[in-house]
C-alpha cells in the first residue's frame, strides 16, 4: 500500500472515529433530556469526552467537552429546570466545562503516553528483528568457515557436534593436512558469546592456518597464534585451544594445551578412561611471549579420542547445577569399546537430560576420533 493510499486509509478512519463522537454526544444529549436534566444523567457526557480524547486525542477531546457543557446547558433548559440565578447557572456550566476538560486532558495525555510506548516497542522490536538478523547472518558465515568434513584417515573414524547457544558462537574445531601426512587438529573456544566471540573465532582460523602451514610442532603453532593474537586482541579477550598432530601410521598424538580441558582418552584395553597429561601453557592472547610445552600419547586399535570445550561440563539445568566434568567421565567410562558416532550421541544424550527445558546457556563442540580394532 503506497503512502498516499495509506493516508487515505488512515484519514478515513478517523472521520468514522469523529462520526462516533458525535453519535455518542447526540445519544448522551438524549439521555439527559429524557431524564429532565437530572444533575447524575449529566455523567454520561463523559463517555463522549472519554471516547474522544483517548482516540482522536486531547484537542478533539476538549473541542467535545465544550459541546458536551453546551448539550447539558440546552437540555437543563429544554427541560425546564430553574436555578436560583444566573451566577449559579454559571456556575453549574462552570463546573460541568471544568469537568469534561480534565477529563479530556487526562485521557489526551494518557493516550499520547501509550502512544509513545508502544512506539518505542515498535522501534525496539525492529532494532531487534534486525539484529538477530544480522546475527543469523554471522551465524551462517561462522559455519560456512567450519571445516565440512573431516580429513579421511583409513583405519580411524570421525564424529563431530557443533552447536552454538546464541545465533553465532566462539566454538571453533578444525584440521591441517600436513605434507608428512600427518593431520593436524585444532579444538578452541573463544571467550564470550555471540557476534564478538565469532569474530574472534574468525581470526583464530585465519591464524591458524597461517601458522601452521610449515608444519610446525603443536607447541610451536600455540606459541605463535598466541603471539598473533597478542598483537591483535583487546584486554579482556582470550581463546582456549588444544592442538594435536596425529600421526595415522602409528597413533601417535603429540598435543599442546592452551588453557584448555585436556582431551580424554577411552582405551580398549582395561576399557579404562583417562585424561591426556596436562601438557601446555596459559590462554591465547593475554600473555603473548608465554612459551608452551608439548606432550605425547598414543591411540592403539580400538582407542577413542574425546575433545570438547566447556560447554560440555558447564551445561546447566534448570536450577542452575553444572554438569561437570566427574558426571562427563562417569558417562564417558561405561562407553569403551563403542563408535565414535554411538559415544557422541549417547554424551550429547546426557547433556539433553542433564538440561532439561533450560537448553543450551555456552557453546558445545565435541571432536571424537577413533582408531579401528
Amino acid at each position: 500500500m503506497g503512502p498516499v493510499a495509506l493516508a487515505a486509509r488512515r484519514g478515513g478512519g478517523r472521520v468514522l472515529l469523529w462520526i462516533g463522537a458525535f453519535a455518542l454526544l447526540a445519544a448522551a444529549f438524549a439521555v439527559d433530556l429524557a431524564t429532565g436534566g437530572e444533575v447524575s444523567a449529566s455523567l454520561v457526557y463523559v463517555i463522549v469526552v472519554a471516547y474522544t480524547a483517548w482516540f482522536l486525542g486531547s484537542v478533539p477531546g476538549l473541542a467535545l467537552a465544550l459541546l458536551s457543557a453546551l448539550a447539558w446547558l440546552a437540555a437543563c433548559v429544554a427541560a425546564g429546570q430553574e436555578f436560583s440565578g444566573t451566577p449559579v447557572l454559571l456556575w453549574n456550566l462552570g463546573a460541568e466545562v471544568a469537568i469534561y476538560s480534565t477529563m479530556a486532558l487526562l485521557l489526551g495525555a494518557l493516550r499520547d503516553h501509550v502512544g509513545r510506548i508502544r512506539g518505542l516497542a515498535d522501534r525496539l522490536g525492529e532494532a531487534n528483528r534486525r539484529l538477530d538478523h544480522e546475527a543469523q547472518a554471522v551465524g551462517e558465515l561462522q559455519r560456512e568457515l567450519l571445516p565440512p568434513a573431516p580429513p579421511e584417515l583409513p583405519g580411524y573414524r570421525w564424529a563431530l557436534h557443533y552447536e552454538t547457544s546464541t545465533r553465532a558462537g566462539g566454538d571453533y574445531h578444525d584440521f591441517v593436512v600436513r605434507a608428512d601426512g600427518r593431520v593436524g587438529l585444532l579444538i578452541a573456544d573463544a571467550s564470550g558469546h555471540g557476534t564478538p566471540a565469532a569474530v574472534l573465532m574468525a581470526m583464530t582460523r585465519s591464524l591458524l592456518h597461517v601458522v601452521a602451514a610449515d608444519d610446525a610442532a603443536p607447541a610451536a603453532v600455540l606459541a605463535r597464534l598466541n603471539r598473533e593474537l597478542g598483537r591483535l586482541l583487546p584486554a579482556g579477550w582470550f581463546v582456549t585451544a588444544c592442538y594435536a598432530v596425529l600421526d595415522p601410521a602409528d597413533g601417535t598424538l603429540e598435543y599442546s594445551l592452551a588453557g584448555h580441558e585436556p582431551p580424554l582418552l577411552l582405551r580398549a584395553e582395561g576399557h579404562a578412561l583417562e585424561p591426556v597429561a596436562p601438557r601446555g601453557g596459559p590462554l591465547l592472547g593475554p600473555w603473548p611471549e608465554a612459551e608452551y610445552q608439548a606432550g605425547r600419547t598414543r591411540l592403539a586399535p580400538g582407542d577413542v579420542l574425546f575433545l570438547y570445550t566447556d560447554g560440555l561440563s558447564e551445561a546447566v539445568n534448570p536450577a542452575g547445577e553444572l554438569l561437570g566434568l566427574d558426571e562427563v567421565c562417569a558417562t564417558l567410562a561405561a562407553l569403551p569399546g563403542l563408535q565414535p558416532e554411538t559415544i557422541r550421541d549417547r554424551v550429547l544424550d546426557r547433556v539433553a537430560r542433564h538440561r532439561g527445558a533450560a537448553g543450551a546457556s555456552d557453546d558445545l563442540t565435541l571432536v571424537v576420533l577413533g582408531r579401528e580394532p
